[in-house]
């Protein structure tokens, strides 16, 4: 699983002709290993005065380390790329400390039978789905949440899924992560939904002024 991040360029001269975004990760603390894992994206230009340009990037969920193990905090490394005036140059190296946060919705009732973490940095431009799970549920069923959206028959996910969810004793905890750069803006809702039975199917995206749409009213977290 993956999450995204929007990277932005903005052009401060005359004659730029295309920005490249280089970047890579390394794990907390560490220094990055261009040989080993160099990515590069070129940006979009998105126009306007000054002109934007911007990629929007997949950020994995945790790096490995030297010894295998696996980090779920880590460091992303980044520079520019600019071609000007036929000429290329490379902005100075950056580097940012991605961490993350464990998301909770605790459903007293046992209404609910599908729950996201509906979540975006800075803004509402690369959002993510990040499916949401008791920790009591089964991790090898075939109706965990995140198989519910390649899943072929949704009616029989649905019944399967609340079949399950009604033999764990009330309260149930639903649980993901979200990740980011450190201080950056998080917005957030959660896309909540009852799916089964069928004639009571209902599903919204909730923010602390109650439903409404994606993009809605929404929290904002600072990781």
């Amino acid at each position: 699983m993956t999450w995204y991040l929007r990277r932005e360029w903005v052009d401060q001269e005359d004659g730029i002709e295309n920005v490249m975004l280089h970047y890579t990760w390394s794990p907390p603390g560490g220094w990055p290993d261009w040989e080993r894992n160099h990515n590069a994206r070129m940006l979009v230009d998105a126009g306007g005065s000054p002109r934007r340009r911007w990629k929007v990037i997949r950020m994995p969920r945790g790096v490995y380390d030297e010894q295998g193990g696996l980090s779920l905090e880590y460091r992303l490394h980044f520079f520019f790329e600019v071609w000007q005036d036929g000429r290329n140059w490379h902005t100075d190296l950056e580097s940012q400390d991605i961490v993350y946060r464990d998301m909770e919705y605790v459903d007293n009732e046992g209404w609910v039978t599908h729950l996201c973490a509906y979540w975006s940095v800075y803004d509402w431009q690369a959002p993510v789905y990040s499916p949401m799970e008791d920790p009591r549920f089964p991790s090898d069923s075939e109706f965990t949440s995140e198989r519910y959206y390649a899943y072929q028959d949704k009616g029989r996910f649905s019944w399967g899924k609340s079949q399950m969810l009604g033999q764990l004793p009330l309260p149930h905890y639903w649980r993901s992560r979200i990740w980011a750069p450190r201080g950056a803006p998080v917005l957030q809702q959660f896309h909540i939904g009852h799916l089964y039975p069928p004639e009571e199917t209902f599903e919204t995206w909730l923010g602390p002024d109650g439903p409404s749409g994606p993009g809605g009213n929404h929290w904002v977290l600072h990781l």
